[in-house]
């Protein structure tokens, strides 16, 4: 009896296979819906960029937030740090780690890159955008900020030892609670 798939058809069938089964593993379980949408999303732009995203989160601590907020906090932390990765050579060195989760009466978002250019930053504190054009960049950090600053936290960004830090604090609250 001869094989349904022969040769590079069965390659290529095997493949697509492991890709959806992959596609089946980024999906993020976070405990918050929006979350986990946000973060599979970003998942699957890693993928296809060969960046390797770990996430260790919480999700259930930022069920108070509005879904547009956590959208413009992770939608915007993870493009710049996809884009950041995506220009390292060495695909070895392409990761992104998430982390959420609370430290006392804290809760900490934080977002890690490896970065291997120079980042100079503007009397805000804030990275100086190096894209041509530079009228129309960096603004989702200052959306960051903006965002965490309406929920009574702040947000600093640091370079050390050859990563990037977005570091995120709020003060836990409940759903119920008022802004």
């Amino acid at each position: 009896m001869q094989t349904m798939f022969a040769g590079e058809s069965r390659e290529k069938y095997l493949q697509e296979i492991e890709r959806s089964v992959r596609i089946y593993d980024v999906r993020a379980k976070t405990g918050n819906e929006v979350l986990d949408t946000v973060l599979t999303e970003k998942s699957l732009l890693c993928e296809a960029n060969g960046i390797q995203a770990n996430c260790v989160a919480d999700g259930r601590l930022l069920s108070f937030m509005d879904p547009v907020d956590l959208y413009t906090i992770f939608g915007n932390a993870m493009d710049n740090a996809i884009e950041s990765d995506s220009t390292i050579e060495d695909r070895n060195r392409r990761i992104i780690d998430v982390q959420v989760y609370r430290e006392k009466q804290m809760m900490v978002i934080q977002i890690i890159n490896p970065v291997t250019q120079n980042i100079r930053f503007d009397s805000d504190d804030l990275p100086i955008t190096t894209k041509e054009n530079n009228g129309y960049h960096g603004f989702g950090l200052r959306s960051i900020r903006h965002t965490i600053k309406k929920y009574g936290g702040f947000m600093t960004v640091k370079v050390e030892d050859g990563s990037f830090y977005l570091r995120l604090l709020l003060p836990c609250r409940s759903k119920a609670s008022p802004i």
